[in-house]
């Protein structure tokens, strides 16, 4: 279905007010000989669950494309793996639980992350020790323009952290579908300190992933705010990698700072970087940073996407100048 005019409030976790010029509704396949020259405009937006994306504007004018398609099925299966195929509208929480409940072991990790299974191969999601290419075996595209279809493996995808080359394309590629390869035989990951220190402290015998899932839920839920009540995206900015000499330049004056090993040197909390700075549970007129988790970036009601925009520069402006570190925003800002 196509749609004029269409206010994108209720498709964006921030819950920002946004009139999109046109907006086209994909449920199946033939839903997508809607997505032509006629109803494409010269700026064209890919919306899942809308959990990672701020409409800057009031206003959108150009296309936004939802993808909606649903489904689960098991391609293949042996003694030890599953593949499992999914639409991309399904949502990536009752995909995680679906797996769980089925005993396969590899996604567990990433429950609660809020999105689409669409939308987290684009971003290469990660949290509590795993990451989505962990378990990502390939994806399904098709391009409306050229109308083909083309399958992407895990390596052609280069994902890296929170990247892959769908991030920032230059054409427009459609993720419909994705295949994972997951395990029969128990995976335990509790290499997140978080998860490990729970688990420790309950004294929990882990024998299944649906043990994991529910406990990265109940970890996940007494930090972040509910997108339903207080409108957010996650994470706002991603943690920033810097070299070691920059880093032992910082630590000589932060001893306590948080580091993890990067592959291209030290990743910092990003977090704890904006504790620093004093942004942490600090309002600015309708947004701030919450007040649990110095991450989050929260409307407090009628934000506009200008506001965020706004605080999310007076917050890297002030890490730049603190820690000459340059913080770098995880959502896509869309003009």
């Amino acid at each position: 279905m196509i749609h004029s005019n269409f206010n994108l409030k209720e498709l964006n976790t921030f819950g920002l007010d946004c009139n999109a010029k046109t907006l086209i509704d994909i449920n199946n396949q033939d839903d997508l000989s809607l997505i032509n020259h006629d109803t494409l405009s010269q700026k064209n937006v890919i919306l899942g669950g809308g959990s990672n994306v701020v409409f800057v504007n009031n206003s959108f004018d150009g296309t936004v494309i939802c993808i909606k398609n649903k489904g689960i099925n098991i391609v293949e299966q042996d003694e030890d793996y599953v593949i499992l195929e999914s639409f991309a509208g399904e949502v990536w929480n009752d995909f995680v639980i679906f797996c769980s409940k089925n005993n396969w072991w590899g996604v567990e990790n990433l429950s609660a992350v809020p999105g689409n299974v669409g939308a987290v191969a684009v971003q290469n999601i990660g949290a509590y020790g795993a990451e989505l290419k962990d378990c990502f075996l390939d994806c399904l595209t098709y391009n409306p323009i050229t109308k083909e279809w083309k399958t992407y493996t895990n390596e052609e995808c280069k994902f890296d952290y929170r990247y892959s080359i769908f991030k920032y394309q230059k054409e427009l590629e459609i993720i419909w579908k994705v295949r994972f390869k997951l395990s029969k035989k128990q995976k335990i990951n509790i290499s997140y300190s978080a998860l490990k220190d729970c688990i420790e402290r309950e004294n929990i015998r882990i024998t299944s992933p649906l043990q994991i899932c529910e406990l990265v839920t109940k970890i996940r839920n007494s930090k972040l705010p509910d997108p339903k009540i207080l409108g957010n995206a996650g994470s706002f900015f991603k943690n920033p990698i810097i070299n070691e000499e920059h880093f032992n330049s910082i630590k000589e004056v932060y001893p306590n700072i948080p580091s993890y090993p990067a592959k291209n040197g030290v990743k910092l909390a990003a977090g704890w970087l904006i504790e620093e700075c004093g942004w942490k549970g600090k309002r600015v007129g309708n947004v701030g940073m919450h007040e649990k988790q110095a991450l989050v970036m929260v409307n407090y009601g009628n934000a506009k996407g200008k506001e965020i925009v706004s605080l999310a520069n007076e917050i890297i402006n002030s890490i730049k100048d603190k820690f000459n570190i340059e913080l770098e925003t995880e959502v896509h800002i869309i003009n």
